[in-house]
């Protein structure tokens, strides 16, 4: 788990989940949007399109980083699932507020909800091929 590069199937993954990201969550801020003019709709889903691609890209590699750091346990389950990402939807919310987008909540909802949903579930996966890697089954 302590690699020091990117095999090329993980940089495919990485690029395809992350350009995906942009367009999901992009198209979803100019439709959490819609009730403004032309150019907040546009520039909202820019602004969210552009933090999901960033996000997306380094979300697990900080995940990686905060699990290989830690102790075996439910504190390092815990902030694996809820560090990386609270810290990075903090920085997208700030990131609308300084653009303008009227709609900051309804603009990030959707990438609230799965950005939590997949941090958890990275972080159970993690946990079991740790716990696979070490030949227990029961458990930390």
């Amino acid at each position: 788990m302590d690699k020091r590069s990117l095999s090329l199937g993980q940089v495919s993954r990485v690029v395809f989940f992350s350009v995906s990201a942009f367009f999901i969550f992009g198209g979803w801020g100019v439709v959490a949007n819609l009730q403004h003019d032309l150019h907040k709709r546009l520039l909202a889903g820019l602004t969210q399109g552009l933090l999901s691609l960033v996000s997306t890209a380094i979300l697990t590699s900080a995940m990686e980083m905060v699990f290989g750091r830690l102790s075996p346990g439910v504190a390092r389950f815990m902030a694996t699932g809820l560090g990386p990402i609270t810290t990075t939807l903090l920085f997208m919310a700030v990131a609308h507020l300084v653009t303008g987008t009227p709609e900051v909540v309804a603009t990030m909802l959707p990438s609230i909800v799965v950005g939590y949903s997949f941090s958890f579930i990275y972080a159970a996966g993690l946990t079991r091929r740790y716990r696979h890697s070490v030949g227990t089954e029961s458990g930390e």
